[in-house]
């Protein structure tokens, strides 16, 4: 039989764990809540506003500015312009896709559609860079070229493999 000793002591143990593991869950539940919150005050700028950044740092006169703004403005409205063209398409491409006996032709056509917007998107953007890099100096050229080709982030990495040829 258990004496009133031993149980008093496998008790003492059980709370002594129980307080143990309450300790342990609230030190891992602060580290996780600290770690949120550390990564919501150091998130990244929207790209919109790293792209400003980035037209800061070359320097720009008030006439480069201006293409600069023309450039960003370009990449912004037809960006979106694309995205919301392409939307319905890319839908209908996966509705077409999960059909049991998809039509071939007609994946084919929805795929060069969006290739196409995507297309003229490229080509737009391509033109109004251009725009903006005849403005510039051969120094800031070569202070775009060297942040082109080391972006600091993937979102800029992107942007410049889709403007560039």
């Amino acid at each position: 039989m258990t004496t009133l000793v031993d149980s008093g002591q496998k008790a003492g143990r059980s709370g002594r764990l129980l307080w143990i593991a309450l300790a342990l869950s609230l030190t891992l539940n602060i580290c996780f809540l600290a770690g949120l919150a550390w990564m919501h005050l150091h998130a990244p700028p929207p790209p919109i506003v790293r792209m400003q950044h980035f037209g800061d740092s070359l320097n720009l006169n008030s006439d480069q500015r201006q293409a600069y703004e023309q450039f960003l403005r370009t990449l912004r409205l037809r960006g979106r312009f694309v995205r919301e063209s392409n939307q319905p398409l890319i839908e209908n491409l996966w509705n077409e896709i999960a059909k049991p006996t998809p039509d071939t032709s007609t994946i084919a056509k929805l795929s060069d559609q969006i290739n196409s917007n995507r297309g003229g998107l490229q080509r737009e953007v391509s033109t109004a860079l251009d725009a903006f890099i005849k403005t510039l100096t051969p120094e800031q050229r070569a202070q775009l070229a060297a942040k082109a080709k080391a972006p600091p982030n993937e979102p800029a990495r992107r942007l410049f493999q889709m403007v560039t040829p």
